[in-house]
């Protein structure tokens, strides 16, 4: 199962629906929907003349075009048509809609139409990002209201919970399936985006979301987690090409900023990485850092290999083999090119924040079995020396808090009165406390540190003692993969992730149906470890290997979370919790 095959699929029929050249009209979200599963050239090859935003100021008058709107079914969208209506750019409209259309907008559309120029309004279901083939985002313009009490921020976080069960409705529409939900019971956000989600699916529009049930499958489950429950995970550095581009560079939605690097070349100050743009990207997205600087090395040499056959033209014959491959040579060496920078740029950043020790000891506070006093005397040690940046010294003293909550308090408050002194800013050494106030121990329900029980103590020493590790920087198996293993085995608790529909439950036999379809969903985002580690599970799967056997997964969040982004959303949050307390 491939998300972006569901987009794609789409956004071909409505393209070939309308014959002849076109213009495809987009707004801010189904431009970043559309970008993320199509090139450019993908798109001209349906005949698209032009790819234009909605709420563009200026666009010219070509009456001779008809317009293809994949939009979302906003207030402000059908607003902005209706303005498009009265002044049109194209000869004709034909409107298709990421999500359920209501009567009402419906209604205003028409009555805007005055000089009939909608030729058809369809529903087409792609109203959210895919990131990769089991890896999907639903943005949200405000995403630390998610995190944070209701009461602090009704408005913004009432409409975060709409966004959220629209984006999610639209992709069980996209799979045909009915699915059972569940959802962490800590969470006040989780929980109203299950009630929401429920109501639209079995009261509001039953209809629409009855598929009906496949004999005696078990239904899909969608889950709904609070990322409040494993703040470890966004806060680590990471190792693998795609985690780690989007820890020291930054993706957005597939794409990254390159300009900011000194000397870097026009042709590269902006840069895809798209599993399906880019085929060494797609081979080596979860290779860790050794294995790519050896992969670029002879994505390189292949290159070079490739330049010097072409410099030997001799015959009209050599001519004309160049030229007809001269496009795929010239991609190649732009595809060269853009990763040979971003590998240069890891590695300066590597070497310049000196990460390995950083990570190392990373890894060693959240991995290895508790040693308050000597994580403490690494610690202090680490941020007093040389060579970190401010963020990566309050980094670590997060990830040493959450650890030691309770009994490290007095070390945690050394640490920050020693980082005070060297100079770090009072409000980032206040995101500690931010930290624990929202994701400590008491608001989490998973085992975050492998320490709860005796058995999970006793797997982290023999994991340490007994069996080594391969990699010191990768040792982390992010919590996601503990709570999936409880689904798939039957043992998620009920007091922990109830069912949103108790008739459901009360009709389950004793020995339930386990679910062969599992939706992950993560207030507050997910991250690309987390992603990773789906994407092995489900190689897992079709293999028929392990406890994943036969069952599939697919990852969703609000955003993909950095430490950058998480302790923005920590900022946002300390702000409103000062407003709301005044």
């Amino acid at each position: 199962m491939d998300l972006s095959s569901v987009v794609r699929y789409y956004v071909d029929r409505m393209l070939k629906e309308v014959p002849g050249m076109k213009v495809l009209l987009l707004d801010a979200d189904t431009t970043r929907i559309v970008s993320t599963v199509y090139s450019q050239s993908e798109i001209l090859e349906h005949e698209v003349y032009l790819v234009e935003r909605l709420d563009a100021d200026r666009r010219d008058q070509l009456f001779h075009l008809k317009a293809v709107c994949f939009l979302r079914p906003t207030r402000e969208n059908i607003a902005r048509i209706r303005r498009e209506l009265r002044e049109p750019c194209y000869g004709e409209y034909n409107m298709y809609f990421t999500n359920r259309m209501e009567d009402m907008r419906l209604q205003d559309l028409a009555e805007g139409d005055a000089k009939e120029l909608v030729s058809q309004v369809q529903e087409f279901f792609g109203d959210f990002v895919v990131l990769d083939s089991q890896h999907f985002c639903i943005p949200l313009p405000r995403p630390h209201v998610v995190l944070q009490p209701f009461s602090w921020d009704y408005a913004n976080s009432t409409d975060a919970v709409t966004r959220m069960t629209e984006g999610l409705a639209s992709l069980t529409l996209s799979l045909r399936r009915r699915f059972n939900i569940r959802f962490q019971r800590n969470s006040e956000c989780c929980e109203k985006l299950a009630q929401s989600l429920h109501h639209l699916t079995t009261i509001e529009e039953r209809g629409l979301f009855d598929f009906g049930s496949r004999g005696q499958e078990a239904s899909p489950l969608v889950l709904i987690l609070d990322r409040k429950d494993d703040p470890v995970t966004p806060l680590l550095l990471q190792w693998t090409y795609q985690a780690m581009v989007h820890e020291l560079i930054g993706l957005d939605t597939n794409r990254l900023d390159l300009s900011h690097i000194p000397g870097v070349k026009k042709d590269f100050q902006e840069a895809v990485l798209s599993y399906r743009q880019d085929d060494f990207f797609r081979k080596n997205m979860y290779a860790n850092f050794g294995d790519i600087g050896s992969a670029v090395k002879e994505l390189v040499d292949e290159f070079q290999k490739q330049t010097s056959n072409s410099k030997r033209i001799n015959t009209i014959e050599d001519m004309q083999n160049f030229v007809e491959n001269f496009s795929e040579f010239s991609a190649a060496q732009r595809n060269a090119g853009k990763h040979v920078t971003i590998m240069s740029e890891l590695s300066r950043l590597v070497d310049a924040r000196t990460l390995m020790q950083v990570s190392s000891m990373e890894q060693e506070i959240v991995c290895s079995a508790s040693n308050l006093m000597q994580h403490y005397e690494a610690v202090l040690s680490i941020v007093l020396g040389p060579g970190l940046t401010d963020a990566d010294k309050v980094r670590l003293v997060m990830l040493f808090s959450l650890r030691y909550e309770r009994e490290g308090r007095a070390q945690t408050s050394d640490l920050l009165q020693r980082l005070q002194e060297g100079g770090v800013p009072r409000q980032q050494l206040a995101l500690v406390r931010t930290l624990l106030l929202n994701c400590g121990q008491e608001k989490r329900v998973g085992d975050l540190f492998s320490d709860m029980t005796f058995s999970s103590r006793f797997a982290t020493l023999a994991k340490q003692n007994l069996k080594g590790v391969e990699n010191v920087y990768t040792q982390h198996t992010p919590l996601l993969m503990q709570t999936l293993e409880s689904v798939v085995k039957g043992r998620l608790k009920e007091s922990e992730y109830p069912g949103v529909d108790r008739t459901v439950i009360a009709a389950q036999p004793a020995k339930p149906q386990l679910p062969k379809l599992v939706i992950i969903f993560i207030v507050g985002g997910t991250t690309y470890e987390e992603a990773r580690a789906v994407t092995e599970l489900n190689a897992q799967s079709e293999r028929h290997e392990g406890w994943a056997s036969g069952v599939r997964f697919i990852l969703g969040g609000t955003s993909v979370q950095n430490s950058t982004t998480f302790t923005r959303d920590l900022t946002e949050m300390s702000v409103n919790e000062k407003m709301y307390s005044m």
